[in-house]
C-alpha cells in the first residue's frame, strides 16, 4: 500500500513555496527525472527551483509526465527540487500566490531518474497525504470504506484504495464515542442519485442530508460525473462489531461495503466532543439546540389584546386586514427606558394596493400565540385576485408578513404596492441613501450589483426597518464577497426590473410595476418590519464595561482599568480563525486567569469565513456549497494545492500561518456553531461573543443569545468596517445588520467610517441608539469628543486609540450612574445655538459632565444655553471647569456666562451648591 511519503521540514516559502524533494544525482550528463506522485495544485504553471542543499541555484524545473526534470547544473550530489514555488500577487491578508512560469523549453537530452531521498513539506498542515496520490482512471461503478483518520482529499481515484487488501474496513474508537467515517464513491460514468441504506443503529450519512439551520430535516440528491470521487461522511454511536453499508446510484448494481468497529480506552461521557480530531462534533451539524421557542433577555412575552399586539416597548395595531393600522413606540426619547407617552411610526395604515381593485373578506384571524411569538392571517378577494396574508410578530419586535397573490383568471395589473405612510421620521437608511437626515425624496430601483433590498426610517426613540424579498430569498455574502454571491431578485418585487422604492411625501411606496399574471400564478411579497428601538439602551452598564481587545496576561490588562477582553484569533490561545477548538487548554487557562483578575472574556467567534485547519473541512467539502460557498479557487498556496476549484479562499493571516475558506450564508454549519459556543460557554466558561462581520441570519443570532443567556451577564459586540463601496454592494453596516441588534449589547462600526460625518450620520451609522444599542469607535481611536457626545469612546486595542485617560474621568465623576440626555433629547438641559456644535450633558448626584463636540474645521468659541433648573444648580456659582484628560484637554475654568472656546470639542465639568428653587 502506499504510504505518504512527505516529511516535514521547514523553509522560507516566500520564493520557493511549500513543498520540495531532496534527491541525489548521480550523472552530470543526462537530465535529472523527478518522480512526484501528488495532485498537481490548481493553476500550476509547470515550473520548479532547483537548489543545492547549500542553496546554490540550479536554475528551473519542468514539469515532465510522472514530475519534473532539470539540468544538474553543479553534477553530481543531492538537490532540493521546490516543484511548486510561487509569488504573491495580491495583499497579506488576502494573497493571490502564483505559481512560477517556465522560463524557456524543457531540457534536452537523455532522461535518467534520480535517487528520491525524500519528499517535504514546509509543515505538518502543507504536507501531502496518501489520500492525495491519484490512481490513474478505472472502469466501472466502486465504493470503498475509509477510516476517519484518511478523508478523501481529491476528486481523483486514490491509489490508496485500489493497493489496499480486501476485506471489512477496520474502524476504531473509545466507548460512548459518536464514530465517524466515510465511503467513497466514484464511477467511470456518471453516478445518478447515489444512495446509503443501513440498517446499524442510529446510522446517518451527513452528506446526504440532514437538519438545516430553521430546524428542518432535508434530503440531498448526489450526482457525480464521471471518473469523480466523492466522499459520504456518516456517523453512529460506536458498538463493537461488523457492519454493512449499502451503496446504490440508479442504473448500477448495488455494493455492499462491510467495516469492523473495534472499541479501545476509556469510555467518553462526551461522545469524543473535546477531541475534535476525533469528528465525533459532525453530528452538531444536525443540532436544533437554542431553537426552542423562548424569550432571551431583556425582552418580555408577546401579548395580545384584541387587535394590539405588545413587545418591549412596542405596539402593532393590526387592521381588519391583518397589516398594521399603527406601530407605537413606548421608549423615552433618550431610549434609556419605556414610559407611557406613544410616539407613533404611522401617521396612517398600512396597505397593500392593486390599483383598480378593492379587497373584501373576512377580518384577520389568530393562527398562534405563544411566549415568543404571535401569528395571524386572512385572505382577501376582489375580482379573479386572491390576496392570502399570513403575519408573524417575535418578541424583538420584528413583524414579518407573507402576501400571496393569485390570480384564479388571467388578469393585466397596473400595479402591486404596498404603502407605508410615515409619521417621525427624520432619518433614514439604506437602498442607497447613507444613514442620516432624510431625503426630500427617493427612487431606487433593484440592482444586483448592490446589496440592497431594505430601508429604516425613524426617529431615534421610533422607527421601522422595512426589509422585501420573496420565497426564493438566499443570504447573500458579504464584506468584499457580495459579487461571488449577490442578492437573488425578488420576482414579486422586482418584476424584470419594473419595481422599486419611492418616497411620496411622507409615504413609503414599495411597488412592483405593470404586469400581466396568468390563470393559476401566484406572487409572493414577503415583508419584513422590524420595530425600532429594539431595547432600551443601558448607559451605567455601557460606561462600567471598558474593552481591552487583545491577547495579554491577565494583570497587565486589569492594571490598565478594563473590565471585559475580547480575545482576538490569531493569537497563542485563539490560533485560526473562527475555530476557537485547537488550543482549547490553553484557552481555558487563560480564561480561568481573566476571570480570577475580575475580567469578563470574550471570544472572537463567527461565521463568515473558516480556517483550513478545521479537522472537519473534508467533510464540509463532502457537502458541496451548502457550507462552503462555491468559488473559483485560487487564492493562497494552500488552497491551491489541497482544495482547487469550487470554493472561495478568504482571510489569511500571517501569524499563524492560517488561511481559510468563505463559509455560505445559510447551512448546517449554523448548527454546530451554536453548538460550539455551548461548548465553549459550559467548557471553557467564554462569558460573550466578539462578532467581526455576520455571515448569519435573525434566526441564528436567537439561537446564539438563548446559548449565551446560560451566563449570568452574557455580552455581545460587533464589528463591521464601512460596506458603503462598490467591493461590497453599498450596503450600510448598520441597514444590512439591523436584523441581529436586538441580541448585540455594543456595536464596533468605526472600520474606514469618515469621523468627519455630520451628526446626523453619526446617530445613525455608528451609535446605535436608534436601535436600542450603543457604539464605540475604531479607526485611530475616532473623535474622542464627537464620540462622546454620542454615548462613544474607544477600546485599547494597538495603536487604535487609548481611552484610559476617559476611563479615569468616568470613574472620578461616576459616569455609570450619571443620566445620558443627548442633544437629540428635548429634555437636554445643556443645549449651542450653533448647528456645528453639540452638546450631550450626563447628570448625577456629584453634577453634571457637559460633552461638547465640534464639527468646525478648527478653533471656535461657543456660548452655552444651560437650563439650570434642570441642572439643579445655581448659575451664580456654578463654575465650569474642564478637568485635565491626558492627552484630550488641559484643566481650565470657564464662565458660565461666557463664551468658551472649542477645538474639536471639550469636557466640562460643573458642580456647585443647590439653588433654591431646585430645593
Amino acid at each position: 500500500m502506499q504510504e505518504p511519503l512527505e516529511a516535514v521540514s521547514a523553509w522560507d516559502p516566500a520564493e520557493l513555496g511549500n513543498h520540495r524533494v531532496i534527491v541525489r544525482v548521480e550523472r552530470d550528463d543526462a537530465v535529472a527525472v523527478v518522480a512526484v506522485p501528488w495532485i498537481t495544485p490548481q493553476h500550476h504553471r509547470g515550473a520548479g527551483l532547483v537548489t543545492t542543499l547549500d542553496g546554490r541555484s540550479s536554475g528551473q524545473a519542468h514539469a515532465v509526465p510522472g514530475g519534473y526534470a532539470f539540468t544538474p547544473s553543479h553534477g553530481p550530489g543531492t538537490y532540493a527540487v521546490y516543484y511548486a514555488p510561487y509569488e504573491d500577487a495580491a495583499k497579506p491578508q488576502y494573497p493571490q500566490h502564483e505559481y512560477l512560469p517556465p522560463e524557456g523549453p524543457s531540457p534536452a537530452g537523455e532522461r535518467v531518474a534520480c535517487v528520491v531521498e525524500r519528499y517535504e513539506a514546509r509543515s505538518e498542515h502543507d504536507r501531502y497525504t496518501g489520500m492525495e496520490i491519484p490512481a490513474e482512471p478505472v472502469e466501472g461503478f466502486l465504493a470503498f470504506g475509509e477510516s476517519r483518520e484518511h478523508p478523501v482529499r481529491m476528486r481523483s481515484l486514490p491509489a490508496r484504495w485500489l493497493e489496499r487488501a480486501p476485506g471489512p474496513v477496520r474502524l476504531t474508537a473509545a466507548p460512548g464515542e459518536f464514530l465517524a467515517f466515510q465511503i467513497g464513491v466514484y464511477g467511470s460514468r456518471g453516478l445518478r442519485d447515489v444512495r446509503l441504506e443501513s440498517q446499524a443503529p442510529g446510522f446517518t450519512c451527513f452528506t446526504l442530508g440532514g437538519v438545516d439551520s430553521l430546524g428542518h430535516a432535508f434530503a440531498r440528491r448526489l450526482d457525480l460525473p464521471a471518473h469523480t470521487v466523492h466522499s459520504l461522511w456518516c456517523g453512529l454511536p460506536a458498538e463493537a462489531g461488523t457492519f454493512p453499508v449499502t451503496v446504490l446510484a440508479e442504473d448500477e448494481q448495488p455494493i455492499t461495503v462491510t467495516f469492523d468497529v473495534e472499541l479501545r480506552g476509556e469510555p467518553r461521557a462526551d461522545h469524543g466532543d473535546d477531541d475534535p480530531a476525533r469528528l465525533s462534533r459532525l453530528r452538531w451539524l444536525n443540532s436544533r439546540r437554542g431553537a426552542e421557542d423562548t424569550v432571551v433577555r431583556p425582552f418580555t412575552p408577546v401579548t395580545v389584546d384584541g387587535p394590539v399586539l405588545g413587545v418591549l416597548g412596542r405596539t402593532v395595531t393590526l387592521g381588519p386586514d391583518g397589516l398594521p393600522a399603527a406601530l407605537t413606540s413606548y421608549f423615552t426619547p433618550e431610549v434609556t427606558a419605556v414610559c407611557d407617552r406613544p410616539t407613533e411610526v404611522l401617521s396612517a395604515p398600512i396597505a397593500f394596493e392593486v390599483p383598480g381593485h378593492r379587497w373584501e373578506g373576512d377580518d384577520w384571524r389568530l393562527t398562534g400565540h405563544g411566549v415568543a411569538q404571535a401569528g395571524w392571517a386572512s385572505r382577501r378577494r376582489s375580482g379573479p385576485l386572491t390576496l392570502d396574508l399570513d403575519g408573524t410578530l417575535e418578541f424583538d419586535g420584528t413583524l414579518t408578513y407573507r402576501l400571496t397573490l393569485g390570480a384564479e383568471a388571467a388578469a393585466d395589473l397596473d400595479d402591486t404596492r404596498l404603502t407605508i405612510p410615515l409619521a417621525a421620521a427624520p432619518y433614514l437608511m439604506g437602498l442607497g441613501v447613507p444613514g442620516g437626515e432624510r431625503p426630500a425624496g427617493l427612487d431606487w430601483h433593484w440592482d444586483v450589483s448592490r446589496n440592497q433590498d431594505a430601508l429604516w426610517a425613524g426617529a431615534i426613540n421610533a422607527g421601522v426597518q422595512v426589509r422585501l424579498s420573496d420565497e426564493h430569498y438566499v443570504r447573500p455574502l458579504n464584506t468584499n464577497f457580495y459579487h461571488e454571491r449577490p442578492l437573488v431578485l425578488p420576482r414579486s418585487w422586482h418584476n424584470d426590473g419594473r419595481g422599486g422604492v419611492r418616497l411620496e411625501g411622507d409615504t413609503l411606496v414599495c411597488y412592483g410595476g405593470p404586469r400581466r399574471v396568468e390563470a393559476g400564478e401566484r406572487l409572493v411579497f414577503e415583508v419584513r418590519l422590524a420595530l425600532t428601538p429594539f431595547k432600551p439602551i443601558d448607559t451605567a452598564a455601557h460606561f462600567r464595561q471598558r474593552y481591552f481587545h487583545g491577547f495579554r496576561p491577565a494583570a497587565e490588562i486589569a492594571a490598565t482599568g478594563a473590565t471585559v477582553v475580547n480575545t482576538h484569533h490569531a493569537t497563542e490561545v485563539n490560533p485560526y480563525i473562527n475555530y476557537p477548538f485547537l488550543a482549547v487548554e490553553r484557552l481555558r487557562a487563560y480564561v480561568d486567569d481573566l476571570h480570577a483578575a475580575g475580567l469578563r472574556s470574550k471570544i472572537y467567534y463567527t461565521i463568515r469565513e473558516l480556517t483550513t485547519r478545521a479537522p472537519e473541512l473534508w467533510a464540509l467539502l463532502s457537502l458541496r456549497d451548502e457550507v462552503l460557498a462555491p468559488g473559483p479557487g485560487g487564492g493562497g498556496a494552500w488552497s491551491r494545492e489541497h482544495v482547487g476549484d469550487g470554493a472561495l479562499p478568504a482571510w489569511f493571516s500571517t501569524a499563524t500561518d492560517d488561511s481559510s475558506l468563505i463559509t455560505s450564508g445559510r447551512s448546517r454549519w449554523h448548527n454546530y456553531y451554536v453548538e460550539g459556543l455551548d461548548w465553549l460557554v459550559r467548557e471553557v466558561g467564554v462569558d460573550g461573543l466578539y462578532l467581526d462581520d455576520l455571515g448569519f441570519d435573525r434566526e441564528v443570532m436567537k439561537r446564539v443569545r438563548r446559548v449565551l443567556d446560560q451566563r449570568p451577564e452574557p455580552l455581545v459586540d460587533m464589528h463591521s468596517a464601512n460596506q458603503f463601496n462598490e467591493k461590497d454592494g453599498y450596503a450600510s453596516s448598520a441597514n444590512l445588520y439591523l436584523e441581529h441588534l436586538p441580541y448585540v449589547d455594543r456595536i464596533w462600526f468605526g472600520e474606514y467610517f469618515d469621523y468627519g460625518s455630520r451628526p446626523d450620520r453619526w446617530i445613525v451609522e455608528m451609535a446605535g441608539l436608534p436601535f436600542g444599542v450603543m457604539g464605540e469607535m475604531l479607526q485611530g481611536g475616532g473623535h474622542p469628543w464627537r464620540g462622546l457626545v454620542h454615548g462613544m469612546t474607544s477600546r485599547i486595542y494597538g495603536g487604535d486609540g487609548d481611552p484610559r485617560a476617559l476611563w479615569r474621568l468616568f470613574d472620578e465623576v461616576d459616569l455609570p450612574s450619571a443620566r445620558m440626555l443627548g442633544y437629540w433629547s428635548p429634555s437636554a438641559p445643556v443645549t449651542v445655538s450653533d448647528p456645528d456644535v453639540r452638546a450631550t450633558t450626563y447628570t448625577g448626584d456629584k453634577g453634571a459632565l457637559i460633552a461638547l463636540g465640534s464639527w468646525h474645521d478648527g478653533p471656535a468659541e461657543v456660548r452655552l444655553d444651560v437650563d439650570w433648573d434642570a441642572l439643579g444648580l445655581d448659575p451664580h456659582t456654578a463654575v465650569l471647569r474642564s478637568p485635565a484628560i491626558d492627552g484630550l484637554q488641559e484643566q481650565a475654568v470657564f464662565s458660565a456666562f461666557k463664551p468658551l472656546p472649542v477645538d474639536g470639542g471639550r469636557v466640562l465639568w460643573v458642580s456647585a451648591p443647590r439653588s433654591r428653587s431646585s430645593r
